[in-house]
């Protein structure tokens, strides 16, 4: 079957969605399918394209087997609600066209959301081309926007949901990534059995602690002190102020130091903070591509995963929870609900209530005064249950039963 992926975020971009949609197009491939991604221009979290894209409306590219069609956005470096709604419609509009017409038959289209547009230019592609059509809800949209404070107008947000509705009930499957997004979305359609749990994992070949670079917290300045890193979006939703808060509660703890590892919109503000408040125990690193990420993460005491606080996040599991503990190093996780089983099932952490700063600070000195064969052990047990339940592999053999499953019987 030929398999086109609709996915606003990819590769060289670094982040939760760019990976999802590589292995399951990977997955495709190995299982013997023509694949092809329709994307972006490159430019996501910085807003800039590079020179190699400039000037060009369309451009066309191999990779790992499989074929990628980029189209133009309207990114900027500054993000407004006029220029987001600039980016995201310009990447509707033109992946519609791009997506509508040639490259032979598609049998099925799997449309990743949000941003929420996406998944209608999917609708449209599949209904042009007589394709199957599967909408992959990653994050509850308009929800989590009105929680991050991203969508404001009751005009806005009444649309947002009319096209949330729509989308869940014309798609022929909607796969989501939590049990409480199969729940959400369940209560919309009429034949909830069409709506399936396709959770993420950990690349564990990626994330795996033999990758490690023994010289590397020395060049880092880090030395022998307790390291909590974070590496990932720099944004809202992360709630990284609360890392800032508990630094200032340890700022007499020297042999702590928190490292920030990442890019996004809130990160100069993050930085000017911990500049202001005099925060010599946080240190802001650049971005760093996913394949050479690992031996920052397991040169690491301890890996952090928060979000901020809000009811709509106790249905979230952050993606980074899997790669994180298959990195085999304690996690101290800022996420409630499914999130939190997921972490007491493996054993291979602590719980700290998202947005609570001396909660974190008290953690992390648990940790850092706690044996070190028994950081070991949490760690190993972290990942020896991603290897079980939560591997990329896996999810992507279930996605390729799941679109055989919608092909086969169209």
């Amino acid at each position: 079957m030929h398999v086109l992926f609709l996915t606003q975020y990819f590769t060289p971009e670094v982040g939760a969605t760019q990976t999802r949609i590589h292995e399951f197009a990977r997955a495709c491939v190995a299982a013997g399918h023509r694949v092809t991604v329709l994307t972006e221009f490159p430019n996501h979290p910085h807003g800039r394209i590079p020179p190699e894209y400039r000037g060009r409306v369309f451009t066309r590219e191999r990779m790992d087997g499989f074929e990628v069609l980029r189209v133009w956005v309207f990114a900027r470096p500054v993000k407004t609600f006029w220029t987001r709604l600039g980016f995201y419609f310009s990447f509707f509009a033109l992946a519609s066209l791009r997506g509508a017409f040639g490259g032979g038959r598609v049998d099925v289209v799997f449309a990743t959301s949000p941003p929420l547009p996406v998944g209608l230019a999917g609708w449209i592609i599949a209904r042009l081309r007589g394709a199957r059509f599967v909408l992959d809800i990653r994050d509850l949209w308009p929800a989590a926007a009105e929680a991050l404070g991203e969508l404001k107008s009751p005009a806005l947000v009444r649309m947002a949901a009319r096209l949330e509705r729509f989308l869940y009930r014309h798609a022929d499957r909607v796969t989501a990534v939590t049990r409480g997004f199969v729940t959400h979305i369940s209560a919309m359609v009429r034949d909830p059995e069409r709506v399936s749990l396709l959770s993420n994992g950990a690349s564990v070949d990626v994330f795996d602690p033999a990758r490690m670079d023994p010289g590397l917290r020395s060049r880092l300045g880090l030395g022998d002190r307790f390291v909590v890193t974070f590496a990932g979006l720099h944004g809202i939703a992360q709630g990284l102020d609360a890392v800032l808060e508990a630094a200032a509660l340890l700022r007499d703890r020297p042999e702590v130091v928190f490292c920030l590892i990442g890019e996004g919109p809130v990160k100069s503000a993050l930085v000017a903070r911990a500049e202001a408040e005099g925060l010599a125990n946080v240190r802001f690193l650049p971005p760093v591509p996913l394949a050479e990420i690992t031996p920052y993460l397991t040169a690491a005491d301890a890996l952090l995963v928060p979000l901020r606080r809000d009811p709509i996040f106790d249905t979230f599991i952050p993606s980074k929870l899997f790669d994180f503990l298959a990195c085999a190093r304690p996690v101290i996780l800022m996420v409630g609900g499914e999130a939190r089983e997921v972490l007491e099932a493996a054993g291979g952490g602590m719980f700290v209530e998202p947005g609570d700063a001396p909660g974190l600070a008290d953690a992390v000195l648990r940790l850092a005064q706690s044996d070190p064969q028994e950081r070991v052990a949490m760690g190993a047990r972290g990942r020896t249950y991603v290897l079980a339940h939560f591997t990329r592999q896996a999810q992507g053999q279930r996605l390729v039963e799941l679109l055989g499953a919608e092909v086969g019987g169209r």
